[in-house]
């Protein structure tokens, strides 16, 4: 996995959250992850989701398109790889947005992960 950036300071608040959806063709979720902490922001570099053929992959922070529609996540569970480099930041609210543009199939499993941490007391987690 490539070097993290900005490394996570020792206070930080470590997030690792899982959420899953199933789809049946056509359908979309919209998934919605926020700081825990009441004056906060989260610092991401992953943000995993399932790869399934036929599908749509979108992620928003702070209402800002960050990636995406896509016809690829920006990394899988599997890989858990660190894709934005600096690490993708936000305030308010993360939306991932999953579709699946599938036309006839079973119903599909979305795994949802996002990974990162809050800063603690302001700082940029350096």
């Amino acid at each position: 996995m490539p070097e993290v950036f900005p490394r996570p300071s020792s206070g930080a608040i470590p997030f690792n959250e899982v959420v899953t959806v199933q789809l049946n063709p056509g359908e979309q979720a919209t998934v919605t992850f926020e700081p825990v902490q009441s004056v906060s922001r989260f610092q991401l570099p992953v943000v995993a989701i399932s790869k399934f053929p036929q599908s749509s992959y979108e992620v928003r922070a702070d209402g800002q398109q960050r990636f995406g529609p896509a016809g690829a996540p920006p990394t899988d569970p599997d890989d858990m790889a660190a894709t934005f480099l600096p690490a993708l930041e936000f305030s308010d609210e993360l939306e991932v947005t999953v579709s699946n543009l599938a036309a006839s199939s079973t119903a599909r499993t979305y795994i949802v992960q996002p990974v990162g941490w809050e800063p603690m007391g302001g700082d940029n987690g350096a």
